[in-house]
């Protein structure tokens, strides 16, 4: 009797449907039991989640679908790691926000994850720690700004796609990512292809090539500066002269400049972007 009012009841919280039963003999609580689980992961956060993510959920009724109070701040994470997601990144990401915090993790497919945290601290670089330290695997993390209306989750999910999709692109060798720190790779991104590849051919004569690019990217990363650069390629200052000398000569752009430097920096992202286009 206490068992089928117990189910009866979880069933009722879980999607305010009251149901009674009349001969409670004719009732078979494992059958029960199991449409009462069935429910709960229906209606978990994480399930939830995943819905409002991707659209199946109306966006209006987000937060009380949730159980999300009114003004609470939260911030979105997305997770992209590249070998495959598993069960054992889902746990240690639960172990270490355990409780309440944990419901609201979700896998959008074989490498996203989905974590929508209840609170205002940045929990980008720890949540990086413990999945490359404990899980032994690369990953990658976009971050929203702080906000309180989860109405607003599914427009958040898709700035923080977008966000990881540019930064793989443009700045590969960042783990950690805001929709707010793209700086120009946003912009190119969103330029045509065409005007890419015009721009290229207006400077560069078509594209870089790999040992040019390979050796302004040091040299821009360095502040244009001769001694770290030759320092840090383990490369005779004479020699690495030499050969900017050349680079200047072939694409007529003297890169010890501000001007000619600024020229370089965006024809080498551009060659990224459509190096991702044409392969696409």
């Amino acid at each position: 009797m206490n068992e089928i009012k117990n189910e009866l009841n979880k069933i009722y919280k879980l999607t305010g449907i009251r149901l009674s039963v009349e001969n409670e003999a004719e009732i078979d609580i494992v059958n029960l039991k199991k449409i009462s689980a069935a429910y709960k992961e229906k209606y978990s956060g994480s399930n939830l989640l995943q819905n409002i993510l991707t659209g199946n959920k109306g966006q209006t009724v987000a937060g009380k679908s949730l159980g999300i109070k009114p003004d609470t701040k939260m911030r979105l994470y997305l997770i992209y790691v590249p070998t495959k997601i598993d069960e054992n990144i889902t746990k240690i990401i639960t172990s270490l926000f355990p409780g309440r915090s944990s419901e609201y993790l979700c896998s959008l497919d074989s490498t996203h994850l989905c974590f929508l945290y209840l609170g205002e601290d940045n929990i980008a670089r720890p949540l990086l720690d413990v999945i490359e330290t404990e899980a032994m695997t690369s990953a990658y993390i976009a971050y929203s700004d702080i906000f309180s209306d989860a109405c607003i989750l599914q427009r958040e999910y898709s700035n923080l796609s977008q966000a990881l999709t540019i930064s793989k692109i443009f700045y590969s060798d960042k783990k950690i990512i805001s929709p707010n720190d793209l700086g120009i790779g946003e912009l190119i991104y969103n330029i045509p292809k065409s005007l890419c590849e015009r721009f290229l051919k207006k400077h560069f004569g078509e594209s870089i090539d790999d040992e040019s690019m390979q050796l302004v990217t040091t040299f821009l990363r360095h502040n244009l500066s001769i001694a770290e650069t030759s320092r840090y390629m383990h490369m005779h200052r004479n020699t690495l002269v030499y050969r900017i000398e050349q680079i200047e000569k072939k694409y007529g752009i003297d890169i010890k400049t501000f001007e000619g430097a600024n020229m370089f920096a965006v024809a080498i992202l551009i060659t990224n972007f459509l190096k991702v286009k044409n392969n696409e």
